[in-house]
This record gives C-alpha cells, sequence and structure tokens, in this order.
C-alpha cells in the first residue's frame, strides 16, 4: 500500500482509500500492438526470401536490411517502454481529505493534480463499449466549481463503485466540515 507520509501535504488523520491506475486489458492491447509490429520484420525476410531469393546475395542490401530492423526493433521497444511507463505512472490517489491525480506524458514530463474533497460538485461514471462493459472499467469525472473544471480516471476497473466510493467521502467530508 501507499505511504501517506510520502504525500505531499497530508495530513495525520489522512488517510489512502483509494490507488487506481488503468485497467490491465489496457496493457495487454499496447502488448498485442507491439507484437504484431515486431512480427513484421521477420514477415518482410520470409516475404523477400520467398520472391526474391537473390535480395540477400547483396552484401550492402543485407547490410541494410539488417540495420533498418534493428532500428526497427529498437523504435518498436521505445514504444513498448515508453507506454509502459505511461501506464504504470498514471495513477489517482483518493484520500478522505483529497484526491491527487498524477499523469505522467512522456518519459520526463509528469503532471500532478490535487483536489480537496470539499470543492467536488458532481462525480460521474461511464462505461463506453462492449469491452468496457464486459470486463467493468471505464471513466470517472470528477466535476468542481475551480480552475480546472472536470478531473478524469481514465479506464479504470470498477467506474461505478469508485464514484460511489468517492461521492460518500465527499458528503463525510461535507458532514465534517459542517459540525
Amino acid at each position: 500500500m501507499l505511504n501517506i507520509k510520502k504525500l505531499p501535504g497530508a495530513t495525520p488523520d489522512e488517510k489512502v482509500v483509494l490507488v487506481l491506475r488503468r485497467h490491465w486489458l489496457v496493457l495487454l492491447s499496447l502488448i498485442v500492438t507491439v507484437g504484431i509490429l515486431l512480427i513484421l520484420p521477420i514477415g518482410a525476410v520470409v516475404f523477400l526470401h520467398y520472391f526474391r531469393p537473390d535480395f540477400f546475395q547483396e552484401p550492402l542490401r543485407l547490410l541494410l536490411f539488417v540495420m533498418g530492423a534493428s532500428v526497427f526493433f529498437l523504435y518498436s521497444w521505445l514504444f513498448l517502454y515508453q507506454n509502459f511507463i505511461d501506464y504504470h505512472l498514471d495513477t489517482w490517489i483518493v484520500t478522505n481529505r483529497r484526491v491527487i491525480n498524477i499523469e505522467q506524458h512522456g518519459i520526463f514530463a509528469r503532471t500532478v493534480s490535487e483536489l480537496n474533497l470539499q470543492r467536488v460538485q458532481d462525480v460521474t461514471a461511464e462505461i463506453r463499449g462492449f469491452f468496457h462493459t464486459m470486463l467493468d472499467y471505464g471513466y470517472v469525472f470528477i466535476q468542481t466549481a475551480g480552475e480546472q473544471q472536470r478531473f478524469e480516471f481514465e479506464e479504470v476497473p470498477h467506474p461505478n463503485e469508485v464514484a460511489k466510493i468517492i461521492s460518500g467521502l465527499v458528503q463525510d467530508r461535507r458532514e465534517v466540515e459542517n459540525k
């Protein structure tokens, strides 16, 4: 579990309620896409060997093909790595006092947003599409009256439950503040 003492501005009575990441299916679709990309150079070798058996007889062509395939593999792995980092480091933390949105943009850029539960006006869960419905993952939108109008949790598991938990926390926070 996440150590609340390492969160900036944490109060002693603040407790982590939810730590959310995107659904695992998002990562699976990325791996399948990269897998298909990695098969392309192998398919090119088979195609050239079948239709142009003399293609690799010339050393310069062989060298250029190997260099091109190596660069292609390198960029495919970099694409997978960058998207995995984006998947793994996009995190939404819900405590009993606030919501923290950590979004990774590329490898060296990150945005961290924070929202006090007192400012929440509406929490909406949305599930779009067949796979989202069957595997119960989707979007949670948190509407505020502040400068940033909407917090968006993207493709999180069980969005309806997450929305209920956040709404309950907002209600509890308002009751504490009104006392």
